[in-house]
Parts: C-alpha cells; sequence; structure tokens
C-alpha cells in the first residue's frame, strides 16, 4: 500500500513538474512577443522622431541648405531615393521568397544546416522589410506629392495612386506579420505557422502588383525583365514545390518499408 501511495505522489510530481515547465515557457514565449513587439513600436517612434529632426534640419536651417549645396541635394533626390530602395526591397523579397521554397529541397537540405537555411530566410526577409520603409518614409521629404506619416499608414489615403500605393501598405503589413511569426513558431505549432506562412505568397502578389501599377520606372524595359522574371521564377518553383509534394505522397510504399 505505501508503495502504491509512494508511485502516486511521484505521479502528481511529475506532472505538477510538467504543467509548471509548460507554464513557464508559455509565459517565456509570451514576454519575448511583447518584448518584440514593443521593440518594433519604439524602434518606429525613434525613426520618425530622427526623421522629422532631419527634415527640419535640412529644410529649415542655413546648416542645412549647405549641406544640400555640397552633396548636390536637389529636390528629386527624395524620389530617386525612395524608386531605388524600392527596387532593392523588391529584390531582398524575391529572394526570400525563392530561398524560402528552396528551403525543402534534397540538395539545401543535404548542404545547409537547417538552422542556417531558416535564419538566412529570416534575415532575407527583415532586410526586405527595412528597405521598404525606408522606401516609404523617403516620400515624407518629397516636395512634388505631399505625403504625410498618415498616407504611409493608412493603405489607399495617399495623393499619387493611392489603389495601388495602397495595395503596397498592405503587403508591408504582411511582410512584418510572416517574419515575425518566426518567433511565435513554438507558440503557434509548426501546422498552424506553416499555414500563416503561406500568407508570404500574398504580400508577393501584393508587393508585385504596387510596383507594376505605381512604379514610375514600371514601363522601362529593365524594371518589367525584373517583375516578370521574378514572378516567373517563384511561380515555376511553387508549382514543382506542388508537384513534387504530391508525388512523394502518392509513390507506392516499398516491400522493405512494409517489413520494417
Amino acid at each position: 500500500m505505501a508503495a502504491i501511495n509512494r508511485s502516486e505522489n511521484m505521479d502528481t510530481s511529475f506532472r505538477h513538474e510538467n504543467m509548471q515547465h509548460e507554464s513557464n515557457m508559455l509565459l517565456k514565449r509570451l514576454g519575448q512577443s511583447v518584448l518584440f513587439v514593443a521593440s518594433l513600436l519604439v524602434g518606429l517612434v525613434i525613426g520618425i522622431v530622427v526623421l522629422s529632426g532631419g527634415y527640419w534640419l535640412v529644410t529649415a536651417t542655413p546648416l542645412g541648405a549647405q549641406l544640400q549645396t555640397l552633396l548636390g541635394i536637389t529636390a528629386k533626390a527624395p524620389w530617386h531615393f525612395s524608386r531605388a530602395s524600392g527596387v532593392v526591397a523588391y529584390l531582398l523579397l524575391s529572394a526570400s521568397t525563392i530561398w524560402g521554397l528552396l528551403l525543402t529541397t534534397r540538395f539545401i537540405k543535404s548542404t545547409v544546416p537547417a538552422p542556417l537555411t531558416l535564419a538566412m530566410h529570416n534575415i532575407l526577409g527583415w532586410l526586405a522589410i527595412s528597405l521598404s520603409i525606408v522606401h516609404a518614409l523617403a516620400l515624407l521629404f518629397d516636395d512634388y506629392y505631399i505625403y504625410t506619416v498618415s498616407n504611409l499608414l493608412v493603405p489607399f489615403t495617399g495623393p499619387y495612386r493611392p489603389e495601388w500605393v495602397g495595395v503596397g501598405i498592405i503587403g508591408l503589413y504582411i511582410m512584418v506579420i510572416t517574419a515575425a511569426s518566426f518567433s511565435w513558431r513554438g507558440w503557434m505549432g509548426q501546422l498552424w505557422w506553416r499555414r500563416l506562412h503561406y500568407l508570404t505568397y500574398l504580400a508577393y502578389g501584393l508587393v508585385t502588383a504596387h510596383g507594376l501599377m505605381a512604379g514610375t520606372d514600371s514601363g522601362n524595359l529593365g524594371m518589367r525583365a525584373m517583375f516578370w522574371g521574378s514572378a516567373l521564377v517563384i511561380t515555376g518553383m511553387t508549382f514543382y514545390r506542388v508537384w513534387t509534394a504530391t508525388t512523394a505522397k502518392r509513390k507506392p510504399t516499398s516491400l522493405f518499408e512494409l517489413q520494417s
């Protein structure tokens, strides 16, 4: 009888410790998520303050006028800077999407460690987001189309092609969600994280439409080649991934596998 009671006490103690461990892990992940969101908000506020201060310095002080003359900054410089950073951001988004599709291939799995492949995918995504934010914030300094912070945050409210610029803003929001989901992967579970990550395709499609329809250089042959080339590569790789996954599911089980 004493042995039975001892066993029951050990089982209860084990379950209590297990529940305590799961509770601690949940609190830790929740704290990490809160810290991540808070750091994003703090970074956004600091960025707005720095940019606002820089804008005032450049446009409203004698020192700013001297800097503009020294650096050769013209009224069109913010527009050119926005276009250039937008192109780089799109290339980084394409690279992140392509790398994400390559992660499931046998060659990458056998040659690159899994933590490194995921880290590269995540880094490329955040670089694309960072350049996209620069692409948007540069418009605050443009004198031809007057943008406000609210125009950049609220879709479909800007002065220039608001419908297609709004599509790009929504695409950026989805990019942030999918990139941030790496921090929630353990909490969400692999299945739901993967389902959420499929939104990357939506973000890529929206950003591509934004570039083609709102970009002032989208009529240029080189820019069209970049957009359509990227879209064709990603579409082809997606179909290949679906085909290989479907083929693997339909593959007949060998006799050796049945015996084992």
